[in-house]
């Protein structure tokens, strides 16, 4: 299987995405882009569902 070592943009760790994932696509198709991990990506939705709900 193919995997890239990637940085995440918000707590600068190097993760890696495997082939045959989404991110992996995305790597893929835009090499130069920023990306994040899968904790931040959690974090980050979690503050986006509580912003979210907070307006209700």
């Amino acid at each position: 299987m193919i995997s890239y070592s990637l940085r995440c943009i918000f707590c600068k760790k190097t993760f890696e995405v495997v082939e045959g994932t989404n991110k992996y696509r995305l790597y893929k198709q835009n090499m130069e882009g920023k990306f994040s991990c899968e904790d931040c990506d959690r974090k980050i939705e979690l503050e986006s569902r509580k912003g979210l709900l907070g307006k209700l």
